[in-house]
C-alpha cells in the first residue's frame, strides 16, 4: 500500500513539475530575451482549417494544424531565393508553389481560399489598403486572414513616424486615380526613412549589413530602390493601436464583412498578430 502511495505521489509531483516547467518555458518563450513563434502557432491551430495561401514564407513557414494544406506564394522561385539569401540555410527555404506578387494575388480566383497568411508582408506593401482588399477578395465565406506585422516601437524601424490612416488612404486613392508621379514621390520618402533610420538600427545587430555613411551614397541607394520600385524596404510603420485602428477604418469603409477576431502581441512584443474573418 505504502509503495503504491509513494509511487503515485512521485508521479503527481513529477507531473506538477513538468507542467510548471512547461509554463515557465512558455513564459520565457515570449519574452524579449527568448522570443519564439509560439503565439503564431497557437493562433494557427485555433483558426486555420482547409486549404489556403501563405505569402512570403521564405525560410519560416507558419506551423499549421494537421490536415491543413498550404500553397506558398512568392514573387521568386525557391532557387532564386536561395541565391538572394545566401546566409539562410538552403534546406529551410520553402518551395514556391505559385510565383506571383503576393500583395496582388492577381491569378487567384475570388472566394477560393479558406485562409491567407501574411507574416511580415504588409509593411512591404506601398499600398496596404489595396493589399488587404486583394486578400479579402480571395477568401471564402468565413475565411481567415492571418496577418503579422512588426511593432514599429520595438523593431529596427524604431524612430520612424508611425503611419497615419490618412496617409494609407491617400496612397490607395493616388493609385486608383492614376497619379503615379505623386505615389512614387511618397514612396521615395519611405525609402529615405528606411535607409537613414531602419538600416542603421538593423546594423547594430547585423554588423555585416551594408550601410550608407555619406549623403551621396544614401541618395544613390534611394535612387536605386525607387527606380526598381523595390519592396525590400518597409514602407509603413505600425503599432498595435495604429494597425487595429487602420483595420477598423478599412472594415467600416471598404470591407464591411470583415471582422477582427484577435489582435495579440508576439515575440516579446516585437510584433503582433491580427486574425480577421470574412463573414457573410
Amino acid at each position: 500500500m505504502s509503495g503504491n502511495y509513494d509511487f503515485a505521489r512521485c508521479v503527481r509531483i513529477l507531473s506538477m513539475n513538468t507542467n510548471l516547467l512547461g509554463k515557465l518555458k512558455e513564459f520565457i518563450g515570449e519574452t524579449v530575451l527568448f522570443p519564439s513563434y509560439s503565439v503564431r502557432k497557437k493562433l494557427s491551430f485555433r483558426y486555420l482549417r482547409g486549404c489556403g495561401l501563405e505569402i512570403g514564407a521564405l525560410h519560416n513557414p507558419l506551423e499549421v494544424p494537421p490536415g491543413v494544406t498550404v500553397t506558398y506564394v512568392d514573387y521568386a522561385t525557391r532557387e532564386e531565393n536561395i541565391k538572394k539569401f545566401p546566409l539562410i540555410e538552403e534546406s529551410r527555404i520553402v518551395a514556391t508553389d505559385y510565383v506571383a506578387d503576393g500583395c496582388e494575388l492577381a491569378g487567384i480566383a475570388a472566394a477560393s481560399q479558406d485562409f491567407v497568411v501574411a507574416n511580415h508582408v504588409l509593411e512591404h506593401s506601398a499600398n496596404p489598403l489595396q493589399t488587404i482588399l486583394n486578400w479579402h477578395r480571395v477568401l471564402k465565406r468565413n475565411g481567415i486572414l492571418f496577418i503579422t506585422v512588426p511593432n514599429g516601437e520595438k523593431s529596427f524601424d524604431y524612430g520612424r513616424e508611425i503611419t497615419k490612416i490618412e496617409h494609407m488612404v491617400d496612397d490607395y486613392e493616388l493609385v486608383r486615380s492614376g497619379d503615379e508621379a505623386r505615389f512614387k514621390e511618397k514612396n521615395r520618402t519611405h525609402y529615405r526613412e528606411f535607409v537613414e533610420i531602419s538600416i542603421p538600427n538593423l546594423h547594430r545587430v547585423q554588423r555585416n549589413l551594408k550601410t550608407y555613411s555619406t549623403e551621396s551614397e544614401r541618395n544613390a541607394y534611394i535612387d536605386k530602390l525607387a527606380r526598381e520600385s523595390s519592396d525590400d524596404a518597409h514602407f509603413h510603420v505600425f503599432t498595435k493601436p495604429s494597425f487595429t485602428d487602420f483595420l477598423d477604418y478599412v472594415i467600416a469603409n471598404y470591407a464591411v464583412n470583415f471582422s477582427i477576431l484577435e489582435a495579440t502581441p508576439s515575440r516579446g512584443g516585437s510584433e503582433f498578430v491580427v486574425i480577421l474573418e470574412k463573414m457573410d
